[in-house]
């Protein structure tokens, strides 16, 4: 008989980051545990509780003054998750929550005799304060993460058995401040490159594309000052995705008004269609501060698009320097700039870096995230 295993995560399956990975532990799982699943969406892999919104949330959090201040809208969001489920948890074999979420729900699980797997989608919470406040202070804007989040966070991280990873890169933000590394395993997401059309790198034009929230921890604005000093007639480029504050949308309007070769779209890339933005792309650029992996990356290169990736971004780990994209350190927007300039100058060689770049993205697959993740697990339950 399969030993239960309890999910939460404060996501709907297969919408976002968070329901992507949601749906990627359903799909990995399924198979060898009793999954019971608390979520904000239907799920018919599993049996699932449907934690609702609460009133706080919807009346409170909506106030425009309110709403401007997202770190908080998240803390309440979450907690309001955590105290759900909390009260809700049942005795399972192993209960696995999402990082910020899940501090209640651990200690819950932990009394009621359960093991325990916190799942980490970015690096460690201290990494991503580390990298990101002088960001803010930059752009005179108040931290993401403020002392309760924070130190929440750090609880979940003290009473998990197990910390889940997607990345290299993310684990050693975590064995850097000590952890056990037998603690901490590395988990790749999942990408079926079937569901990716090939890019078709049209002539005439050389498009770079950066997919994603225009927040401050994916480095967007290390890009916009790359290709603002790019010698490279005919180049484009389109940030697939909306800023997420009122000084990155200032920010950004500036740069859109003096350069008209960038454009800004704030669309889902799965509701335009991987093909019409992948797919009509010659590079994709993501220049992550502190990130657990990256998954627009494994995305980009499955289309056949190579890629040039911040060293601070787990997804990385796919790259091969100069054969499938380019790896950069963060905030070098020089060294962005002489990797579009060589891409640009050598178009004849996207087709042969794509094809290595999708063959690398191949290796995402279902098995590959069971031959990482189940051991660990079967492990936990012995």
């Amino acid at each position: 008989m399969n030993k239960s295993l309890t999910l939460a995560a404060n996501a709907i399956p297969h919408v976002g980051g968070q329901g992507l990975n949601l749906s990627h532990m359903l799909a990995g799982l399924g198979q060898d545990f009793a999954l019971e699943v608390f979520c904000r969406g239907d799920c018919s892999a599993a049996p699932t509780r449907v934690v609702p919104s609460s009133f706080f949330a919807e009346q409170v959090l909506t106030l425009p003054v309110i709403r401007r201040l997202r770190g908080w809208q998240h803390y309440f969001s979450e907690r309001h998750f955590d105290r759900y489920v909390a009260s809700r948890l049942r005795r399972t074999d192993v209960f696995q929550g999402a990082t910020g979420q899940c501090a209640l729900s651990l200690a819950k699980a932990k009394a009621l005799g359960c093991r325990t797997v916190v799942d980490v989608v970015t690096t460690h919470v201290d990494d991503g304060i580390c990298q990101l406040s002088p960001e803010f202070a930059y752009f005179g804007l108040r931290p993401e993460f403020h002392p309760p989040q924070i130190a929440r966070i750090r609880r979940e991280f003290g009473l998990a058995d197990l910390i889940r990873v997607m990345s290299p890169h993310a684990q050693a933000t975590f064995l850097a401040r000590g952890f056990d590394a037998r603690r901490v395993v590395v988990v790749p997401p999942i990408i079926d490159v079937n569901e990716f059309p090939q890019a078709q790198f049209e002539a005439g034009k050389f498009r770079i594309s950066f997919v994603g929230m225009l927040e401050l921890v994916k480095g967007f604005h290390y890009l916009i000052e790359a290709f603002d000093g790019l010698p490279a007639p005919g180049a484009e480029l389109v940030l697939w995705g909306a800023p997420g504050s009122r000084p990155v949308n200032r920010f950004l309007r500036r740069h859109l008004a003096a350069n008209p070769a960038i454009q800004m779209r704030p669309v889902s890339v799965r509701a335009v269609g991987y093909g019409a933005v992948y797919g009509q792309s010659h590079v994709l650029v993501l220049p992550s501060l502190a990130d657990g992996f990256g998954l627009v990356v494994p995305e980009a290169m499955a289309c056949g698009v190579p890629v040039i990736v911040s060293r601070n971004a787990g997804s990385s780990a796919l790259v091969v320097d100069g054969e499938n994209g380019f790896i950069v350190p963060p905030r070098d927007p020089g060294a962005i700039r002489e990797r579009l300039l060589w891409l640009y100058e050598h178009r004849g060689r996207l087709r042969e870096m794509g094809q290595a770049a999708r063959q690398a993205a191949s290796r995402l697959t279902l098995d590959n995230f069971r031959e990482h993740y189940l051991p660990a697990l079967r492990a936990l339950c012995c």
